[in-house]
């Protein structure tokens, strides 16, 4: 469990905006079901496990936003304080850069405080994982002067089959979906309050695209020498953006109450 002294001025984003097409349903991603639960429930279960009930949770929509306020309330269900900001054009994806400018914009953030972002659309199975990052990144600023911290797994799947050639272009080795040995996000940020700053330079909400933190303000951070990087194992990451993938996590949490 985090300490409380080292992040007592700390609130907790959930980027939930996203739309679950890729899956077939027309409805916000973060409430697909796995079991009795939907993905947002498990998040939210996870962080409260992890040390983070008293913080201020604050949820940023965007698709379908009112079935979302719907399912959580005011956060009661969950024991917590849940605050919302919500993106005004909810059917036109403006990028989490845009949705998390908007949400300071309109002070639902607090640019004085730590944040622990995160996306509940996916699974991490490891226990305590949300805890030991916010502690690894604690002691990254404190130690580095960094602004910001994202958890990456140790390695990742590549999703084609990959072929090795000879001067000839014939294959020489052939490897279905090989593991590749990248650090990889998983949509898991910890924000300092100087990284707002830097979102509100260089996210600028009349560009008719869409903006990206991971595009525009991370190769700034990290051009700066400003970014760590929390490795954690693979095997503990659960995507889920295809059908394959919703069956493999509903397995594997099948697996784990046994």
């Amino acid at each position: 469990m985090i300490d409380g002294s080292s992040s007592r001025d700390m609130q907790i984003a959930l980027l939930a905006g996203g739309m679950g097409k890729r899956l077939g349903i027309d409805a916000p991603k973060c409430l697909l079901k796995i079991g009795n639960s939907t993905l947002l429930d498990i998040c939210v279960e996870r962080l409260i496990k992890d040390g983070f009930r008293e913080k201020d949770f604050i949820m940023l929509l965007g698709y379908k936003h009112e079935m979302v306020r719907e399912h959580v309330m005011d956060g009661a269900r969950y024991g917590i304080r849940m605050r919302y900001s919500v993106d005004p054009d909810n059917n036109i994806g403006w990028g989490k850069g845009k949705a998390f400018k908007h949400a300071l914009l309109n002070h639902t953030i607090d640019s004085s405080k730590r944040t622990l972002v995160t996306f509940p659309d996916d699974i991490l199975l490891e226990d305590g994982v949300y805890a030991r990052f916010m502690q690894d990144h604690i002691e990254a600023v404190s130690r580095h002067g960094v602004y910001a911290s994202i958890a990456l797994v140790d390695k990742v799947e590549y999703p084609y089959g990959t072929a090795e050639l000879d001067a000839n272009n014939n294959i020489t080795r052939f490897v279905e979906k090989p593991m590749l040995n990248i650090p990889t996000s998983i949509g898991l940020y910890a924000f300092e309050p100087e990284v707002y700053t830097i979102i509100d330079e260089h996210v600028d909400m009349s560009s008719p695209k869409a903006i990206e933190l991971e595009s525009v303000i991370f190769p700034i951070l990290a051009g700066r020498g400003l970014l760590h990087g929390f490795l954690i194992d693979h095997r503990s990451w659960l995507p889920i953006n295809t059908l394959k993938e919703y069956e493999k996590a509903i397995k594997a949490l099948v697996n784990r109450i046994k």
